[in-house]
């Protein structure tokens, strides 16, 4: 496995510090380079080509948000693991929106960033507990309503595949693992997504997550 490429930001120093000092002795992690703002973040992203940004949320000038929906914007592939106190559904839902792949706190156990790290960089998504059990909250009115609608036989237009996938998404699975669990390969796990994406007009996984919370593809 060639190493994670990180790029760490956040505009505290102490902090961000400390996570360069947890990530540089792990194998298989480089930190690549570190920002103090949002607008550092899209420049060193564009300079750099992390696999992963930790992305705080509020920064001066430009904040975690802006950036991340800077960096989709831009088209700039990198998966955005937002690491910050804010327990706020608002800003998870906003992070999701403008194309974050994971979400934890700064709570979060080193070893638990560690992984959170290298399972995103394979392609799947994080949230963690708290604000999983947030999203599950917000969504369970309108899975309700979602379950409703197909009782009346009004369609999305997905397969059965299709709603496989999207369930194995949700559920934090990468593509390999996706692959293996349904016995095809990855590229054709590729190619589903896309379908997903273009058919529900979704930018990235965290909302195709989200999706089949509120579809109730997920327990």
């Amino acid at each position: 496995m060639e190493a994670v490429r990180v790029l760490v930001v956040d505009d505290h120093a102490l902090f961000r510090r400390g996570i360069v000092t947890v990530l540089a002795n792990r194998e298989n992690i480089s930190v690549v380079g570190e920002a103090v703002n949002g607008l550092e973040a899209i420049a060193k992203a564009e300079e750099l080509a992390p696999d992963v940004i930790l992305m705080d949320l509020n920064m001066p000038q430009c904040s975690g948000l802006e950036a991340t929906q800077a960096l989709q914007a831009k088209a700039i592939q990198v998966n955005i693991l937002v690491l910050t106190v804010s327990d706020n559904e608002a800003d998870l839902f906003a992070a999701i929106k403008f194309g974050a792949t994971g979400y934890i706190l700064k709570n979060t156990e080193p070893e638990e960033l560690v992984q959170a790290i290298y399972h995103i960089a394979q392609g799947g998504v994080i949230i963690s507990p708290v604000m999983a059990t947030k999203l599950l909250a917000e969504f369970r009115d309108s899975r309700s309503g979602a379950k409703a609608e197909k009782a009346t036989g009004e369609k999305d237009n997905m397969s059965p595949r299709e709603d496989e996938v999207l369930q194995l998404v949700a559920q934090g699975a990468t593509n390999k693992e996706i692959a293996d669990s349904l016995f095809i390969s990855e590229n054709t796990v590729k190619t589903h997504l896309r379908n997903i994406m273009d058919k529900l007009h979704l930018a990235n996984r965290s909302q195709a997550a989200a999706y089949a919370v509120k579809r109730g593809l997920v327990p």
